[in-house]
């Protein structure tokens, strides 16, 4: 789907990857009374970079005969696949430089793709939809919202359950088979990974 701004022609998935990020650190640090970050920014480019520049290695032949099509294509799931492990691989760097972060990045991961999801929906018109997700990240947002208030740390089992509510709803709306639920699971797997850092962080 592309919306029509200005005079522009943009896919909705951009508008909705960037109000997301916008509307995930917001609320952040609306709970947290704290910025997100560099990292949060550094990790957006990073995957866009490389989604985009996959083009090229997944497409050269017909970026030699056109190089402007770099401007209009990317390099589609194998790039957003790529581009998704690099920027796991920069989660985990950032985490062994600055163990603070670890907290931060489990949290605004997991408010990023539930925003993304209400909001792509909602460019889309799919309105049931929209609220369905809607609904997950509310109780996500209110549970984070009293473990920031408390100072308290959120636990494994309320990872994955907002994992397991989300895989949910898009098993009714379409199906977990889908780059969508793929997504979703390995950032879910990031998150616990995190967790379990942040643990032997304080273990030690």
């Amino acid at each position: 789907m592309y919306l029509e701004i200005a005079n522009i022609t943009i896919p909705a998935l951009w508008v909705a990857v960037v109000a997301a990020l916008f509307i995930a650190s917001a609320i952040y640090r609306f709970f947290s009374r704290e910025k997100v970050g560099d990292w949060y920014w550094n990790g957006f480019f990073l995957y866009f970079l490389i989604w985009k520049l996959s083009y090229i290695v997944f497409h050269l032949d017909m970026f030699i005969d056109l190089p402007l099509s770099i401007l209009y294509f990317n390099g589609g799931t194998k790039g957003h696949l790529l581009a998704l492990l690099l920027l796991i691989t920069y989660f985990f760097f950032i985490s062994k430089r600055n163990h603070a972060l670890i907290e931060t990045s489990i949290h605004t991961l997991l408010l990023f793709f539930l925003t993304y999801e209400v909001v792509i929906h909602l460019l889309e018109k799919n309105w049931v939809e929209s609220l369905g997700h809607l609904f997950v990240s509310t109780i996500y947002s209110t549970l984070l919202f009293f473990l920031l208030k408390n100072n308290r740390i959120i636990s494994r089992l309320i990872v994955i359950l907002i994992i397991l509510l989300e895989l949910l709803i898009l098993s009714i709306f379409t199906t977990i088979f889908t780059i969508e639920a793929f997504t979703l699971i390995i950032m879910g797997l990031t998150v616990l990974v995190l967790s379990n850092k942040r643990q032997g962080g304080r273990n030690t």
